[in-house]
Parts: C-alpha cells; sequence; structure tokens
C-alpha cells in the first residue's frame, strides 16, 4: 500500500469518527480528547529521550488524565487541589530515581502537561460550554468545534498545495525546510475563506469582524502550532513523533495545530462573547 492510499483509509474511518463524537459530545467526545492526549503526550516524552532527557511519562500521563477528567466533570476545585498535590507528589518522587538532568526531567514532563491535555482541555470546555453561551443556536458548541477542524484541514491543504506550485521563500527553514511563505500565506486565505462561508451562510453569528479575526487567528496560530511541534521533532532528530497513523507519523503529528488552535479558540470566544 503506498503512503497516499495509507493517508487517505486513516482519513476515511478517522475523520468521520472524530466529527461523530463531537457531534454527539460529552462523555463520547471525551474519550476521543482522551485517546488523542494520551497518545501524543506519550509521543512527547518519547522523542525527549533523544536528547537524553528521561521525564516522568506514567505520573506525567496520569496527572494529564486527571486534569482532562476534571474539566468534563467540571469540577475545577477539587480537581486544581488534585493536580497540585499531584505536581508535589512528581518533585518529590524524583529524588528516588537513578536519573541525571533532573531540572530537565521534570521541565519536560511539566511542559508535555500544559501543551497537550491542557491545551485540549479548552476543547472539552469550549464544546459543552458554548451549547449554554448560545441557547439560540442549536449545537453551538458542535458547530465552532466543527468550524475550527474544517479551517485547519482547509489552511493545511492550502498551505502544502500551493506552497508546492508557487512557493519560492521559505517560511523558517530552520524549523521545517520545505514550508514556504508562500504557503503560509495561502493557507490563512483559506482559513478566511471558510469563515467568510461560516458567517454568509449563518453557521456560526459571526460579524464581519469576527469572521475576519477567527480566520486570522486558525491560519497563523495553527500554522505556528504546526512549526513548534516539528521544533520539538527537530531539535530531538526525529522525523515523526511516532508511527502509529500510517502515512500520517504520530497521534501529535496530525494533531498538533488543532492542540495550538484549542486555547485561541477559548479566548476568542471569550473575548467576543464575555
Amino acid at each position: 500500500m503506498t503512503e497516499l492510499a495509507k493517508r487517505i483509509s486513516v482519513a476515511f474511518f478517522g475523520i468521520p469518527l472524530l466529527l461523530a463524537t463531537t457531534y454527539l459530545g460529552g462523555w463520547y467526545f471525551f474519550a476521543v480528547i482522551l485517546i488523542i492526549s494520551t497518545v501524543a503526550q506519550w509521543e512527547f516524552y518519547h522523542i525527549q529521550k533523544e536528547k537524553s532527557i528521561f521525564p516522568r511519562t506514567l505520573p506525567g500521563i496520569m496527572l494529564g488524565t486527571l486534569l482532562l477528567t476534571g474539566v468534563q466533570l467540571k469540577a475545577w476545585s477539587l480537581t486544581g487541589l488534585l493536580l497540585t498535590a499531584g505536581i508535589m507528589l512528581l518533585m518529590i518522587t524524583e529524588m528516588f530515581r537513578r536519573q541525571t538532568a533532573v531540572s530537565a526531567n521534570l521541565g519536560v514532563t511539566m511542559l508535555g502537561i500544559l501543551y497537550i491535555p491542557f491545551f485540549l482541555g479548552c476543547l472539552l470546555y469550549i464544546r459543552y460550554f458554548l451549547d449554554i453561551m448560545f441557547p439560540q443556536i442549536p449545537d453551538a458548541g458542535f458547530r465552532f468545534v466543527l468550524t475550527m477542524f474544517v479551517t485547519i484541514w482547509i489552511c493545511d491543504t492550502f498551505a502544502y498545495g500551493f506552497g508546492r506550485k508557487i512557493g519560492r521563500h521559505k517560511l523558517y527553514q530552520k524549523v521545517s525546510p520545505n514550508k514556504t511563505i508562500e504557503g503560509g500565506i495561502a493557507g490563512v486565505i483559506g482559513s478566511l475563506l471558510v469563515l467568510f462561508i461560516v458567517k454568509e451562510t449563518g453557521i456560526l453569528p459571526l460579524t464581519w469582524f469576527q469572521a475576519i479575526a477567527f480566520g486570522l487567528v486558525f491560519g497563523v496560530i495553527g500554522q505556528l502550532g504546526d512549526l513548534v511541534e516539528s521544533w520539538f521533532k527537530r531539535d530531538a532528530g526525529v522525523k515523526d513523533s511516532s508511527a502509529i497513523l500510517p502515512g500520517h507519523g504520530g497521534m501529535l503529528d496530525r494533531f498538533d495545530s488543532i492542540i495550538f488552535v484549542s486555547p485561541a479558540l477559548l479566548i476568542l470566544t471569550r473575548t467576543f462573547w464575555p
């Protein structure tokens, strides 16, 4: 099977599953987000070992799971207390490991929690609370999250396609030598087109200013999220975060932009509709 065939096969099954659970919301959506977070967090910790850094993989994933579960249950105070206790215990028990680079080990463990489950927790919050914020709009949370997904996918498609066709100037060769400025601009244009369609069709109650703001933020932050993840991999000297998704690399490779845009979407919604 060719790489293209593998990519299409994974997308054929994966995208409908993601969209269906996003629509259903609740524990269905939580289960998918938890799987994405757990695998991506494991991949993040695994690639750090190429740099002779040995994060606390299992405790880090457990704390990430606790964080996501707390968001799902809306148990803010209890989750905060348990996370605080867990982080303290993490620091204490590090003394009993036979590893050097203690600060790096703990720092990367904490970064893995903040970077992946903390950011994805914003998506769980959005999916639930936007239904409450917009009672006049059926499935408002689903519509916002779906818009984010589609915008990121179109942005990636435009950036890749136009980058290959007309790309001449490197965007940031130190991090990702194949990305071009022309491709990046095309990705932002694709994002704006999606938001214009969303606004004009009434899928979301956006003004033109809001549509432009959402399009720009999704297009720019999504590509920055991809660059951040590429920088982690390049620093560790690896091509993909793992090979769990045939033709796509790892879970972190596939969802890097979504992870990064999730808190941006929360910030936008709370800014425009405080």
